[in-house]
């Protein structure tokens, strides 16, 4: 029974809202002001309509290299921080993260996140460099 009041005292729960109605074949489809034949409901609509980009979205789009520019700012500076010292490896793991978010947004960015990539990496590795000399330095200290 749709739309009645459900007694809470009643066993039987016989209170199940009709959500799909079958077709009735008794009736002609244009028997209800407004309602669209059962054969048209049964499958989603299948046309794509693709989205169309305006000259300003496309010059916004092809001008954005903030984050390849970001990347390769800050794996010059892990770099040029890690030669001195270890605490250029945050700045290098930064750079890192930052090129491969520019690898998957920027796609005109060109080659710069790779240079960003590639100076993070060299920032860390001598900033790991940094941490086994100074793990060493320690140990042979101890013994």
């Amino acid at each position: 029974m749709v739309g009645e009041y459900r007694d809470p005292s009643d066993d039987v729960d016989a209170f199940r809202p009709d959500l799909t109605r079958t077709p009735d074949l008794t009736r002609t489809p244009s028997s209800v002001a407004g309602e669209l034949d059962y054969a048209s409901t049964v499958t989603a609509p299948t046309e794509w309509v693709p989205y169309v980009y305006t000259d300003t979205e496309l010059r916004a789009h092809a001008e954005r290299h903030g984050l390849s520019v970001a990347a390769h700012v800050f794996g010059l500076l892990g770099l040029l921080v890690a030669i001195f010292g270890v605490w250029g490896a945050a700045l290098s793991l930064a750079a890192i993260v930052l090129a491969v978010m520019a690898r998957a947004t920027e796609h005109r960015a060109g080659s710069l996140w790779v240079y960003g990539l590639v100076s993070g990496l060299a920032g860390l590795v001598i900033a790991a460099g940094w941490v086994l000399v100074i793990t060493l330095v320690l140990m042979a200290g101890v013994s």
